[in-house]
């Protein structure tokens, strides 16, 4: 357990884990972590594993430390890795990762992730900054606010009840389907290279200028087209003045109000 600002910053760094991260009107950090390798059979080689847990003005540092030289097994090898934190709700996250899952719930401090092959979930999480960069793996939210930011690979991303004001999502393959209400003056960004762009719209209106290759464009509601040709598809949404640009290449685009 460890003292932690209310408003500081967990920062992690860990590989090939299973992370829960939980905030709560708790005051302080409780961090536990479990590994445990099993092998059989003859093992060969050197492994050291450590965690560095480090405390600095209010912030909070937990990084990995491991180690290996021409280690091998004959046999079977399996390792169960598992880091638990529960942090006050208005903490922020700073988690660098390779592989693993991580589970992240009401958590109301900025939270950004940079990950390589990772699944995420993020449930009640109610910040106004996310960033996430992904290579393979899924993104799941159940809410969202503030502003957007999401750049992955082969990543399918699905967002419900948010309502962001700034989006920026670079995707090559994969499905970005998000419902969420656009601010008056909200700018959104949305580039996709194969896959399905969703975008439901829980309130608010402006204007989508679609810039598409070989992509099906498909709107749904209160939408008024504006210009449709081979290349480009522009449509508007009254009751408001919020900007969307959409670039697909192979992929469909659907639009619902």
């Amino acid at each position: 357990e460890y003292p932690v600002g209310a408003t500081g910053t967990i920062r992690l760094n860990a590989s090939d884990a299973k992370v829960f991260v939980t905030g709560s009107s708790r005051k302080t950090a409780h961090v536990k972590i479990d590994r445990e390798v099993t092998t059989k059979g003859i093992s060969f080689g050197e492994q050291e594993f450590s965690v560095d847990v480090t405390e600095q003005n209010g912030n909070l540092s937990i990084r990995e430390r491991s180690y290996s030289n021409s280690v091998g097994i004959i046999g079977s090898y399996h390792e169960q890795y598992t880091i638990k934190l529960e942090i006050p709700e208005g903490t922020s996250l700073d988690i660098n990762g390779d592989d693993g899952d991580y589970f992240i719930k009401t958590v109301h401090g900025s939270i950004e992730l940079d990950l390589d092959d990772a699944d995420v979930e993020l449930i009640g999480c109610k910040g106004d900054s996310f960033k996430i960069k992904l290579d393979d793996g899924d993104l799941r939210m159940d809410t969202g606010r503030g502003s957007l930011d999401v750049d992955a690979d082969d990543a399918d991303v699905d967002i419900k009840n948010a309502s962001f004001e700034k989006v920026m999502v670079h995707l090559d393959d994969g499905d970005f389907v998000v419902e969420t209400s656009l601010a008056d003056t909200g700018d959104y960004f949305i580039e996709l290279q194969d896959g399905l762009v969703s975008f439901k719209v829980l309130g608010g209106g402006g204007r989508f200028d679609i810039r598409h290759d070989d992509a099906r464009v498909i709107t749904e509601g209160d939408f008024e087209t504006v210009e449709r040709s081979e290349d480009r598809t522009q449509v508007t949404l009254p009751n408001g003045n919020a900007k969307i640009a959409i670039r697909a290449d192979d992929g469909r685009v659907r639009l619902i109000k």
